[in-house]
């Protein structure tokens, strides 16, 4: 056995608790305090162990079991500020060292941050009761709503479109406010997603402002003044009161520094996520921390304390990642976590929240990536981050992670290349609650990688995909113990998902076709669906393609990368999603809609389709529906059809 596994054997016999290590430390200060009463060979041999004891299980908390240690030179600052059971930065000289060495490493280093949508009138229903049926986001857990650009209470429709925010009365297709948002000379707010929460509608957006300053230079024994201009990026949630649709009042702004990059709500509390270069400067510590704003709180923008940055030894980002979390119905000022590190992934159950980050790995001979987790708690407004882990490769999209029974579901696809071979492999991890591994399926098919992926309770579903489409059945109620119980192989993939009832999936994706170089390429699409009651033996029951691939060269839709675009009415068995078919002669591609009428016995049959030539400020982007009515939405216009026949009803123009 080597130093390396004789460490970790050490390390793994040893399992301090979170209290005991607060304990530890205040016991270390109690005995500094009264050593004059204890014998001084006591007070070393217990500080010396109780030194050993919080080290190592520190070490085995932040540091993954598979990573080596890091040389003596390459090793960050210590810090020893510890709250909410991780390290922080003790003073802006330490922050000063990490960014330092982390933008040097960075600069000689491939970026590990990648930053992730008119026929008779009297059809129209005029009644003024609110329809209890209508259209919700598409989201991938119960009671975590995810923000989107189109929200409905059934009455009333709100709209983010042209840097504006559209209230629309639905049964009348008509404009009854709208929120704009206009640039000046100085400030910017772009909104990007929004929430409806009762009599509450929340904006998440993108706010710039620049400001002008002058500083004092000498160049040699030349003296000059000069005005620069630097901008100050702000991602925001503006909360306003629409319990009068047409007078929405502003009651509330949020604001963390960086770009805006997503969020979740649950409950009345909202979460959203920012990140910020560092702009690091040597000689100026306000452009190193970064800032808030809570208006319940001041209208200023707030330095968050240096003590209040999170510090993982590891990390080599030159980011911040920003968490605030707050309650829209009450004025507690927002909680902040704070820490380098950059985000790509996000997902969320009802009580944590978890961020990835992919960190690509450039050796002599071959690329490899691994991903960073990080885990938040939520509890009512308030969030703390816990804890992190790592694991090989990446992850395809936020369905990729799912918590269940308070543990952690984590599919990747570790794409690794030397100068001989594609080692490309597939990988399923369970973690606990402290982000421990406690189980694995490594070498999912080899040489392939993942489309899609859905975990729905004891059993996961994943898709790999390189010449022909398996579905891998896999059996995770012994989280210890995970097994892959059946595989179907069909040609073609699926990029989404989407459970129809507990034993039946559908499989949205494409077919594929030889490019005549060796390699396969996409054609129309397709969907299937999956019969999954058998866990040994899962079945393809049928499928529709979608797209004539004898008149059309390529089909494709928003649903294969984005979830929330899916119209899905499970009252009417329809399901349907915007498309578009591509043809070689551009002035032939068509744009609209397609919707299909779901049967277990009979199988997929198309139940309505509207196309148009393309033109994209009338591109269909979204379709939902209120009562029998559906709604198509564009960047320049909404129409609405008898959703029950098909037929067109009326058309309202935007700006």
């Amino acid at each position: 056995m080597n130093n390396k596994d004789n460490y970790k054997k050490a390390v793994e016999q040893i399992h301090a608790s979170e209290e005991l290590k607060e304990k530890t430390i205040e016991k270390i200060q109690n005995n500094s305090k009264v050593k004059h009463e204890i014998p001084w060979r006591m007070v070393l041999a217990t500080c010396t162990a109780l030194l050993i004891i919080f080290t190592t299980s520190f070490v085995y908390l932040n540091k993954p079991q598979n990573e080596e240690k890091i040389p003596e030179k390459e090793q960050q600052p210590t810090i020893a500020k510890v709250k909410n059971n991780l390290p922080r930065f003790e003073s802006i000289e330490q922050l000063k060292e990490v960014l330092e060495k982390n933008n040097k490493y960075n600069s000689t280093y491939k970026s590990e941050t990648t930053i992730t949508d008119a026929v008779a009138q009297e059809e129209t229903n005029s009644e003024s009761s609110t329809p209890d049926n209508y259209s919700t986001t598409n989201v991938q857990t119960e009671n975590v709503d995810e923000a989107d650009i189109i929200k409905t209470d059934g009455e009333y429709i709100y709209y983010v479109k042209n840097s504006k925010i559209y209230i629309i009365k639905a049964a009348e297709l008509k404009i009854v406010e709208k929120i704009e948002y206009k640039e000046n000379s100085t400030e910017t707010f772009y909104p990007s997603e929004i929430y409806i929460n009762k009599e509450k509608l929340i904006v998440l957006g993108n706010y710039s402002k620049y400001n002008k300053e002058t500083t004092n230079r000498k160049i040699g024994d030349i003296a000059s003044d000069e005005v620069y201009s630097y901008r100050k990026n702000l991602a925001k949630a503006i909360v306003y009161d629409i319990s009068i649709k047409e007078k929405p009042e502003k009651i509330r702004e949020v604001g963390i520094e960086g770009n805006y990059m997503n969020s979740r709500m649950i409950g009345d509390n909202v979460y959203f996520i920012s990140s910020k270069y560092s702009g690091y400067y040597e000689d100026s510590d306000d452009n190193i921390l970064p800032i808030y704003k809570d208006t319940v709180k001041s209208d200023e923008e707030l330095q968050i304390p240096v003590t209040d940055i999170a510090y993982f030894p590891d990390t080599k980002s030159s980011n911040y990642m920003l968490v605030a979390a707050f309650n829209i119905n009450n004025e507690e000022e927002v909680c902040t976590e704070s820490f380098l590190g950059a985000n790509e992934t996000v997902y969320a159950s009802e009580k944590n929240l978890y961020i990835t980050q992919t960190i690509y790995e450039n050796k002599l001979i071959s690329t490899s990536d691994k991903s960073i987790i990080y885990k938040f708690n939520l509890n009512d407004g308030q969030i703390k981050l816990q804890c992190k882990t790592e694991v090989k490769g990446d992850l395809n999209n936020q369905f990729s992670m799912d918590e269940y029974e308070g543990n952690l579901r984590v599919a990747t696809t570790q794409n690794e290349y030397d100068d001989f071979n594609d080692k490309t492999s597939n990988q399923l991890y369970i973690f606990d609650e402290n982000l421990k591994q406690i189980g694995k399926i490594e070498n999912i098919a080899k040489g392939e990688k993942i489309y899609s992926v859905r975990f729905i309770g004891k059993v996961g579903y994943v898709v790999t995909f390189k010449q022909i489409d398996p579905l891998f059945v896999i059996d995770l109620s012994n989280p210890t113990n995970p097994e892959i119980k059946g595989k179907l192989k069909i040609p073609g993939y699926s990029s989404y998902l989407h459970p129809y009832d507990e034993t039946h999936i559908i499989g949205i994706g494409y077919n594929t076709k030889s490019n005549g170089y060796g390699g396969i390429t996409n054609s129309n699409m397709k969907m299937s669906m999956f019969d999954v009651s058998d866990l040994k033996n899962p079945k393809e029951m049928f499928n529709i393609d979608i797209g004539d691939a004898g008149k059309y060269d390529y089909t494709d839709s928003s649903i294969t990368y984005n979830h929330k675009v899916l119209f899905y009415n499970k009252e009417k068995n329809l399901i349907g999603f915007p498309i578009t078919y591509r043809h070689y002669r551009y002035s032939d591609d068509r744009n609209g809609f397609v919707i299909f009428k779901i049967d277990l016995e009979k199988g997929f049959e198309k139940y309505g389709e509207v196309l148009q030539e393309i033109n994209y400020n009338y591109n269909v982007g979204r379709l939902i529906y209120i009562g029998d009515i559906l709604y198509t939405l564009s960047e320049k216009n909404i129409i609405t059809y008898n959703l029950n026949n098909m037929k067109k009803i009326s058309e309202l123009k935007l700006d």
